[in-house]
C-alpha cells in the first residue's frame, strides 16, 4: 500500500455541537432564539434552505463560501421568524466559516498522521466547503497531507466516480495502490468500484448510520494493525 486517503468528517474530525450545520457561536448570537435550534420547525427550515449549502457546488475559496452561508442564514431566519439584523446574519455566517472550535479533532489523529506520513503518501477526499481546509491548517494537520480534494473543488460528492478520479489524479496514483478510509458505507463502495481498497471507520463516539460488508476499524491504532497485517 502506497497511498492512504481519508475522509474528514467522522474520521479526522467531529462536530462539537453534534451536527455539521450549526455555527459554534449560534447561542451567543441568537440569544433566546437559539432555543429554536434542533426543533422540528428548525430542521424543516434547514432542509428547505439546504440548497445554499450544496456540497456539489463549485466554491473557489472561503470568501465565496461566506456569501453562500449568508444567503442560507437569510433564508433560514425568514422561515424561522427570527427577525435577525444584517449584522447578526453576517456574524453567524462568519462564525461558521472562521471559528475552528466548531470541529473537534479525534485524539489519535495527530499521533498517527505523524507516523504514517513517513511510510505512505497521505491524501484527503471529503465532501466539504473550503473552510475545512483553513481549520485543518489551524489544527496543524494540513501539511501532513500531500494532496487534498474536496467536493466543492470537483463539483460532485462521493460516491460520484469523479471524486475518486480527482484524488487519484492529484496523487498520480494507481487505484490498487490506495486505501480509502471513510465512515459512510456508500462512499466505501464507491471507492471499491474505483479500484481502491477501503476500510470503514466506526469510532465509538461517532458511529456511522450503516456498517458495510468490508473491513471495519474503530480507531487509528486498529487501522495501523490492519495495514501491517
Amino acid at each position: 500500500m502506497k497511498h492512504l486517503i481519508f475522509d474528514c468528517g467522522g474520521v479526522l474530525v467531529f462536530p462539537r455541537l453534534g451536527d455539521w450545520f450549526t455555527p459554534m457561536g449560534a447561542a451567543e448570537i441568537l440569544g433566546e432564539r437559539a432555543r429554536d435550534l434542533c426543533t422540528a420547525k428548525y430542521l424543516q427550515a434547514h432542509r428547505a434552505c439546504a440548497d445554499w449549502l450544496d456540497e456539489t457546488r463549485l466554491v473557489g475559496n472561503v470568501e465565496e463560501e461566506r456569501v453562500l452561508r449568508r444567503q442560507y442564514i437569510k433564508a433560514l431566519e425568514t422561515r424561522m421568524g427570527w427577525h435577525m439584523t444584517l449584522g447578526e446574519i453576517n456574524r453567524l455566517a462568519d462564525d461558521f466559516t472562521d471559528n475552528a472550535r466548531r470541529y473537534g479533532l479525534f485524539d489519535d489523529v495527530k499521533t498517527w498522521l505523524d507516523r504514517w506520513k513517513h511510510d505512505y503518501s497521505l491524501g484527503i477526499l471529503s465532501d466539504a466547503f473550503p473552510s475545512i481546509l483553513e481549520f485543518m491548517k489551524q489544527y496543524g494537520i494540513y501539511d501532513d497531507f500531500g494532496k487534498v480534494v474536496i467536493s466543492t473543488q470537483v463539483g460532485a460528492t462521493k460516491p460520484d466516480a469523479r471524486m475518486y478520479a480527482a484524488i487519484l489524479d492529484a496523487l498520480d496514483a494507481r487505484p490498487e495502490d490506495c486505501l480509502f478510509v471513510d465512515d459512510r458505507a456508500a462512499n466505501l463502495t464507491g471507492a471499491v468500484s474505483a479500484g481502491m481498497q477501503a476500510v470503514q471507520m466506526a469510532r465509538s463516539v461517532f458511529l456511522p448510520s450503516e456498517l458495510w460488508d468490508g473491513p471495519v476499524v474503530h480507531n487509528f491504532a486498529e487501522l495501523d494493525r490492519l495495514l501491517k497485517g
